[in-house]
């Protein structure tokens, strides 16, 4: 490419931000560089490695950091994270499903999303950024745009992994935790000279490109700068609010030829982001990006504010030291029993005669047979025990194990170590107790995915701005081809109006922490299984339901079939009456039951009032008769106690007495 003024003066640019970004990152980078060694397993100081090395004495790594880090990515992988897009004013007509159609324009933003993310096979961007902030404090991935087919001028977003954290660079002055309000940003790669020969790599070289140069190798790097733009926007007397002047536009005199003035004017400032590949002495390619934001999206760990000086670091950088000391312990433990002798003999010289050479070699070689000499007088060779390990080393290598578990914030309970705990419930609320520890890293990745869906919906309609056919995914994981910026004639209003106008509409994001589509298959399956133990009755109206969301083949088959079987209405109107006429006659053969009991206390009740009107002897003889008929509910307990109320209220005989009673009794069950 022909080099320009602006080229040169870019490229002065790039390499003063470079040092900048250099200079502040290089603290964090040293420190992450160690934190990943250490993860690898080199987990020995050099000198005491080297010296031990000599000695011919082992350095053992038994590495329990690891773990760690897998437990948190696990938890990730486990709890996948989508976008929920909502409109921000739902009086607006991009809220409706437009004619003939079945989605809104939301629905489409999230599936278009969604499709974005399936084809990048963006978990993998995810997944590699994450396990960089959990490992040793920040990640990232990028945003970018591709041609769909070689033979076409149509393009699509991908999502992209960044395998290597140190290739990228971010404005340091970015205060934003997702660094969205970043101005520049790098993305670099150490390469070959003979991959770009007509590169100029020798000329201009001074202090400020040496960071972009050795022998065999130079950098490039793709250069993302945030421009700022003069903007003009109009409100219209249809309500419509339109941009109508910045760097590439004017239509304002086009919308004064017609006869129409705007009802507000606003100035305003937005921006517009340039990409450059670029060496330190030459730009090879340039391009608008479709977005007002750098697409370089950062996953962090733990952030921390020293001095100034923002630090970030993962699960690995605090449990260094007590996993160091836990490898010396065992490995001094492990030595000491290793490098003992075998259990020695106690011999007298004259017993060793003729044999003396099996017995020096008795401690190498597992003979069968010692032979001896025997003396008379004197003992057979006895063995004595061997040096034994110390206590010191194992009591040091378990409190170092604990202080790893401190360390890194994660227990025994939260690793899947067995407790104390018997329950299901106990287990699972020492587990999330030990997942608070770590919930910070899930906290950054829903922020970093936050921006990220910002990204996309600021770039959806630059991008897919022409009559085309794009691919969406539905909530339910089901793909729908859509017409998108279709002009189509509404015969309603009269007038052509485009179908699914991704320009359309003002949009914020959130971020969805629920369980995936398909764990919330398996959960609304196992909720409708326990549906109708407790109520039978639905059971025929759902299991098409139930076989639908169950993960086996032919599961859709059969639920076709269930479905084509479900009762009528009428059918269902019959079960249920059935069904109801079953419980009512339970209950009123219970409550014939109970009432029998009644009139043979309430005999025994009049007696005893005529025997003895004694009131608390009364109260004793109806909780004893109580007992005795197997009437232990307080509620019952309670009416009963009424009843002898009344009992004693009354004054006629023992006989009409009981009458009165018996016929209260059944209005009160009734």
């Amino acid at each position: 490419m022909k080099q320009t003024e602006k080229h040169k003066e870019v490229i002065e640019e790039a390499l003063s931000r470079f040092r900048v970004a250099y200079d502040a990152e290089s603290t964090n980078r040293e420190l992450a560089l160690d934190d990943i060694k250490f993860r690898n397993g080199d987990q020995w100081e050099d000198s005491v490695k080297r010296q031990r090395e000599i000695e011919h004495r082992p350095c053992l790594t038994i590495n329990k950091l690891e773990q760690r880090v897998d437990q948190v990515t696990g938890d990730q992988r486990m709890n996948r994270m989508g976008a929920i897009i909502r409109p921000l004013d739902s009086t607006n007509s991009y809220t409706e499903k437009h004619p003939g159609s079945n989605f809104t324009l939301a629905q489409i933003y999230s599936g278009i999303i969604k499709n974005i993310e399936a084809t990048s096979n963006a978990k993998a961007a995810y997944d590699v950024a994450f396990d960089h902030a959990a490992g040793h404090g920040f990640g990232f991935w990028s945003i970018k745009t591709e041609y769909n087919d070689d033979d076409s001028f149509d393009q699509d977003i991908k999502i992209r992994r960044i395998n290597n954290a140190f290739r990228v660079y971010l404005d340091p002055s970015a205060e934003e935790v997702t660094k969205k309000d970043a101005m520049w940003g790098f993305i670099t790669s150490m390469v070959d000279k003979d991959e770009y020969p007509g590169a100029d790599w020798d000329s201009g070289r001074g202090d400020s490109d040496l960071l972009w140069f050795d022998k065999e190798k130079g950098r490039i790097a793709e250069y993302f700068r945030r421009v700022e733009v003069d903007i003009i926007v109009w409100k219209l007397p249809s309500g419509e609010v339109i941009r109508v002047k910045d760097d590439k536009i004017d239509i304002r005199d086009e919308y004064t030829d017609q006869g129409i003035q705007p009802v507000k004017e606003k100035k305003a400032k937005t921006y517009k982001v340039e990409w450059y590949k670029l060496s330190a002495n030459e730009v090879f390619e340039e391009r608008e990006f479709p977005s007002k934001y750098i697409p370089i999206i950062p996953c962090y760990g733990k952030e921390l504010n020293v001095d100034g000086e923002t630090i970030y670091r993962g699960v690995i950088r605090y449990a260094k030291d007590p996993q160091r000391i836990y490898n010396y312990t065992r490995t001094a433990s492990i030595e000491q029993v290793a490098l003992a002798p075998k259990a020695p003999w106690v011999i007298e010289e004259g017993q060793l005669g003729a044999h003396k050479g099996k017995w020096e070699n008795a401690n190498i070689k597992n003979y069968a047979v010692l032979p001896y000499k025997n003396k008379p007088g004197v003992a057979p060779p006895q063995r004595q025990m061997p040096p034994q390990p110390s206590s010191g080393w194992l009591a040091e290598s378990s409190i170092s194990d604990q202080d790893i578990d401190a360390a890194s914030g994660m227990y025994k309970a939260s690793l899947g170590a067995p407790s104390n705990e018997r329950s299901g419930k106990a287990i699972n609320a020492r587990k999330v107790e030990g997942d608070v520890g770590t919930f910070h890293y899930h906290d950054n990745r829903a922020m970093a995915l936050q921006h990220t869906y910002e990204i996309l919906v600021d770039m959806i309609p630059r991008v897919y701005d022409t009559d085309r056919v794009v691919r969406i995914k539905t909530f339910e994981d089901k793909e729908e081809m859509i017409n998108i910026n279709k002009e189509i004639y509404d015969n309603e209003s009269e007038r052509w109006i485009k179908v699914y106008d991704l320009s359309q509409g003002k949009y914020d994001v959130t971020v969805d922490v629920g369980a995936s589509y398909t764990t919330q298959r398996q959960m609304a399956s196992e909720s409708m299984m326990e549906l109708i133990q407790y109520a039978p009755q639905l059971a025929p109206r759902i299991l098409d339901l139930i076989a639908k969301n169950l993960d086996w083949p032919g599961a859709d088959d059969i639920a076709e079939r269930l479905k084509d079987n479900r009762p009528s209405e009428e059918e269902m109107q019959q079960i249920i009456q059935q069904q109801v006429q079953q419980a009512v006659q339970q209950v009123q053969n219970s409550q014939e039951f109970q009432l029998e009991k009644f009139k043979a206390m309430s005999d025994r009740i009049a007696k005893t009032r005529k025997a003895d009107a004694d009131d608390d002897k009364l109260e004793i003889e109806l909780l004893k008769l109580l007992d005795d008929n197997g009437v232990t509910d307080q509620d019952i307990q309670s009416r009963a106690m009424e009843l002898i109320s009344q009992l004693r209220e009354v004054e006629a005989t023992p006989i009409q007495g009981q009458q009165d009673l018996s016929q209260q009794q059944s209005e009160n069950m009734q």
